[in-house]
């Protein structure tokens, strides 16, 4: 029997494999867009020294020493060892101080030309303006800390998300190839 006869055609194998493709180019695309804006959009604070963190949402933050990144157009690599620092939060308004502790979790991220590593945390009971306060005793003359909120929840998502996109792409794509196979088994045989 020719293969001209043969039902559906070998050209819908080509749909699965469309299907497959885009898939995952939207799974890259999804990743590479929302795990860089993750780490974009830590508040990043130059130390030793004071600053106000406005947080506007309450909840548990975590510091990470970020020994390689660019802020101002100023390109900071600082080395991966995690400086001894001595610091401090405090609720602007009323004084109330914030406990630091070590980070529970040890989260390290390596995006868009940035580095860092967690190193400290504290959780907020409200949102407001916080006084930010940084010493250290080792010999970097400026170092670079990024602070955010639910990064580890975050990161999660992200990849749970981008992975349903592919594993799903992944799916149709075999799905629509096996409908193909069978029914071209099927077409042989009555031919």
């Amino acid at each position: 029997m020719s293969d001209r006869n043969i039902r559906p055609s070998r050209l819908y194998y080509f749909i699965s494999l469309i299907i497959f493709v885009i898939g995952c180019s939207i799974f890259a695309f999804y990743l590479f867009k929302n795990l860089n804006s993750l780490v974009e959009n830590l508040t990043r604070v130059i130390v030793p020294g004071d600053t106000d963190l406005t947080l506007s949402e309450p909840g548990t933050y975590t510091i990470f020493y970020e020994y390689r990144t660019v802020i101002d157009g100023n390109f900071y690599s600082t080395g991966e060892t995690k400086p001894l620092l001595d610091c401090s939060i405090a609720h602007k308004a009323s004084g109330s101080k914030i406990l630091l502790s070590s980070s529970s979790k040890e989260l390290e991220y390596s995006l868009g030309g940035r580095k860092g590593i967690s190193i400290l945390e504290f959780t907020i009971e409200r949102a407001g303006i916080f006084k930010f306060s940084c010493r250290y005793s080792e010999g970097h003359s400026r170092i670079v800390l990024a602070i955010g909120r639910g990064f580890m929840d975050k990161f999660v998502g992200t990849i749970v998300v981008g992975m349903a996109v592919f594993l799903a792409s992944a799916f149709i794509g075999v799905a629509i190839a096996l409908k193909i196979f069978f029914k071209r088994q099927e077409s042989l045989k009555r031919g």
